[in-house]
């Protein structure tokens, strides 16, 4: 990410240090009985820095805003998802985009 804002290899560690602290969250989404009954969730940005998604090939309900669109996250097995947080957006003066996303039921 450093090298992409065309700054110095360890300047994210001289700034935040060695111990820099990480958080972990661990969601599990099981498949909704009846999605016609409730809302989903509000779309949002990720407020950290990086966050890694393991996607479930069972429950596809997570989706991307782009140009005023919703787009289904395609679901790659054993695949990653990384999303950048608007705590990388900001301090890359927008070069780094946090995506609006929802996760829906269907």
């Amino acid at each position: 990410m450093a090298s992409s804002l065309r700054l110095e290899e360890n300047c994210f560690l001289e700034q935040y240090g060695e111990k820099a602290k990480q958080y972990a969250r661990f969601h599990f989404y099981p498949i909704c009985p009846g999605p016609n009954l409730v809302l989903g969730c509000k779309p949002y940005a990720d407020g950290m820095a990086i966050t890694l998604l393991l996607q479930d090939e069972s429950v596809k309900g997570l989706q991307f805003l782009k140009d005023d669109q919703w787009f289904k996250a395609p679901i790659i097995p054993e695949a990653v998802v990384i999303n950048i947080g608007d705590q990388a957006e900001i301090p890359s003066n927008g070069l780094f985009k946090s995506p609006v996303h929802i996760v829906v039921t269907g």
